[in-house]
């Protein structure tokens, strides 16, 4: 029996090396090595949307360059192409790739490295590469890290420089848009002009060819604005939905990236805070930035109205003052409110998740009572805030309408006076009206602006704040261990949750050989489960270190590490999707037999055969739809499909009935036979898996020793 295991799992090898070759990926692994800046497959793949899929260029350079390799995009002749820039990775025909190291001209002999069908350098003609060349390739080069050599306490981080970094990247298009708009107000003087025109020079003297003359120019003027408007408004618009992609992106990345230990409590308030922003986005849009350009014209406004009807102008003046000095003073309240507005939308926030997520235990020990009390204090509050808030705002709108408004019968009024005096004509007043409502547009547009400046400020400096966290996988060079064998060290190992005054864990000190089988035992809160966290590196030990293959965790690289671990967590987590989804999550390309495999040791094959969709049955939320012993067994095949080195187990059979249990571990002895196995359990039963037991009581080890000593001094009776 043991005999056929090896040779199935020989043949599951096999298939693994039969699968698709991602020709990129190779490429860069290989480059990876060559420019001192090695790491391994899946951590080149790592935060990339790859799952199912090969790398494309636009991932390649995204990947490259988290490595410290800078990489550019041409299109020119492998002849052509100077050696200086070797090597370079050729873009072939059938979505293949391979890395170029040299060639001669002379002889017609190129020099290459070709994913899947060699490891190591390979000739062949310039002619046949040629031939499957498109004509496009990847110049890399390193780049030189400064931070590297600069001390950390001397360096300043630029704040937000995600969000006003990402910004900048379209200065470009708004250069651009800043030429156009100088077109487009330079063209609203045109409407006023040509009506002074017509009333003062046209009308008196019957000049009715002047008037189509000026009727034609006017029309044109019309009609460029026209065109220069929607070639704004689309420069804007690319510029927008590129700065919301990336931003969206960056954010979203982030938060799978970050420490665990600085993850906030609240989920509901850090989703939250997430959702903010909406609102920074709906303020740096284009009609926003529009607004910005449009803004300084104001004075050319102003200029052009003292030019034709000379005091007039100061009412105009005065109008725009008042306006953004009221907007500006009635910012401290509504700053107020909407703070105050922000927090009771997380508190909302909070309670509507936890009744979604924990609907049935509340239905369970009847809380809905409580939740329905906390979320009408919540929603009560949350619309107050909003309705005082919303009541400021509108203040503020209604009373820059109505000065604007008012400016237009004082400018009326004031002409009548300097046109009986002949300084002014009918048709300067009339042109200054229409100048002074082009003024006072972008002068609302701001108030308007001004109005949500807070809350968007708020609201950024939420996202900064989550931007700030800790990431788990820093841009540092870590130690290549792409295998790792399974054995594992703690050394004086002290550890405690974030804002809790205990240690969860006291001076540990273990070693756990390669391929060892050892057993975790201890009273509930005593540490066990916190152990194997700081195992997977998910928490860092506040003291001590821990090693795996005699290499601190914080050494490799976190995707390298968890790649050689399994874990079988002791609350099973599943996500919306089918079963065959669950199991191959972290898995890139996944065989049917190694999926049946997996299945068959963690129970799946019983339960799965009773359903038609079989491995294509849809779960929920959470796992919505399963009972707890089929998450368990989801869960457990999920462990085991990369074939970890190391296996860690915590709880595994807790769901199980006796006969499920014995099924289980039967099956699961067959491949753990030259594998590190850690299992944490309270049942007797799976101890036969292990040789060895270790005891923790109040974050300490009590014993370590052979499982017969367990047994026959009864050590472990309060403990399991």
């Amino acid at each position: 029996m043991q005999e056929n295991t090896k040779d199935l799992d020989q043949n599951l090898n096999t298939l693994k090396d039969r699968r698709t070759v991602d020709s990129l990926l190779e490429c860069l692994v290989f480059l990876s090595k060559y420019y001192k800046r090695e790491a391994s497959a899946e951590s080149l793949k790592f935060n990339l949307p790859i799952h199912n899929r090969s790398l494309d260029v636009y991932m390649f350079i995204e990947s490259a360059k988290r490595i410290g390799l800078v990489c550019k995009t041409v299109k020119r002749k492998i002849t052509k192409l100077t050696k200086l820039a070797l090597p370079a990775v050729l873009l072939l025909e059938k979505n293949r790739s391979c890395v170029l190291l040299d060639y001669d001209e002379e002889s017609g002999i190129a020099k290459v490295i070709l994913p899947g069908l060699s490891s190591g350098e390979t000739e062949m003609t310039l002619e046949k590469l040629n031939s499957e060349y498109t004509g496009e390739l990847i110049i890399i080069k390193p780049e030189f890290n400064f931070n590297n050599r600069v001390e950390k306490d001397i360096m300043v981080d630029s704040p937000r420089e995600w969000f006003w970094g990402t910004l900048f990247r379209n200065k470009g298009i708004y250069k651009q848009v800043i030429l156009v708009s100088l077109f487009i107000n330079l063209f609203i003087l045109a409407t006023p002009l040509f009506t002074m025109n017509v009333y003062d020079r046209v009308l008196p003297n019957n000049a009715i060819e002047t008037m189509w003359a000026l009727f034609i120019g006017i029309s044109l003027v019309m009609l460029f604005d026209f065109i220069l408007k929607i070639l704004r408004s689309y420069f804007l618009g690319i510029a927008s939905t590129r700065t919301d992609t990336i931003i969206s992106n960056k954010i979203f990345n982030h938060v799978l990236n970050i420490k665990i230990n600085s993850k906030p409590a609240s989920t509901g308030q850090f989703v939250s805070r997430l959702q903010s922003f909406e609102s920074v986005r709906e303020f740096f849009t284009s009609a926003t930035i529009a607004a910005f350009v449009d803004f300084p014209f104001v004075i050319i406004f102003i200029i052009v109205i003292f030019y034709i009807s000379g005091p007039l102008a100061y009412i105009t003046i005065a109008t725009v003052l008042i306006s953004i000095l009221v907007s500006w003073y009635m910012q401290r309240p509504l700053k107020t409110i909407i703070e105050k507005s922000v927090k009771e939308e997380q508190l909302k926030q909070t309670t509507l998740i936890e009744a979604v997520t924990g609907l049935e235990i509340i239905k369970s020990v009847r809380a809905q009572n409580r939740m329905r009390t906390n979320w009408e204090e919540s929603v009560n509050k949350t619309i107050h805030y909003t309705d005082k808030g919303h009541f400021l705002s509108q203040s503020i709108t209604f009373f820059t309408a109505f000065i604007s408004q008012f400016s237009n019968i004082a400018i009326v009024a004031g002409g009548v006076y300097l046109a009986s005096e002949g300084e002014v004509t009918m048709g300067a007043i009339i042109a200054s009206m229409i100048l002074n409502g082009r003024v006072i547009a972008p002068v609302s547009q701001l108030v308007g602006l001004i109005i949500k400046f807070d809350k968007t400020m708020l609201s950024l400096s939420n996202l900064d704040e989550v931007m700030k966290m800790p990431v788990e996988k820093e841009n540092k060079t870590y130690i290549n261990r792409p295998i790792l064998k399974g054995k594992i060290e703690l050394k004086d190992v002290n550890f405690a949750y974030k804002d809790q005054n205990h240690q969860t864990l006291k001076n540990i000190n273990l070693t756990i050989k390669e391929g060892e089988k050892v057993g975790i035992l201890g009273k509930i809160g005593s540490g066990k489960s916190t152990l194997l966290k700081l195992i997977m590196n998910l928490y860092e030990p506040t003291s001590g270190s821990v090693l795996v293959d005699e290499l601190d965790t914080r050494q490799i690289d976190p995707i390298d590490l968890r790649r050689a671990m399994g874990c079988v967590p002791q609350e099973p987590f599943l996500f919306m999707g089918t079963i065959k989804d669950n199991i191959t999550i972290g898995e890139q390309y996944v065989a049917d037999e190694e999926l049946l495999k997996v299945s068959k040791i963690a129970g799946l094959d019983e339960f799965l055969g009773k359903h038609e969709a079989g491995f294509d049955l849809m779960v929920g939320e959470r796992g919505e739809g399963l009972s707890g012993g089929e998450r368990q067994s989801v869960t457990l095949a999920r462990a085991l499909i990369s074939n970890p080195n190391i296996i860690m187990l915590d709880e595994p059979t807790n769901s199980m009935d006796r006969q499920t249990e014995k099924a289980f571990i039967n099956k699961i002895e067959k491949i753990i036979e030259d594998k590190t196995l850690i299992v944490v359990t309270h049942k007797t039963s799976i101890l036969q898996l292990v040789e060895r037991i270790i005891i923790v009581e109040n974050g300490q080890i009590v014993f370590d020793g052979p499982k017969e000593e367990v047994f026959k001094s009864k050590i472990g009776d309060n403990n399991v």
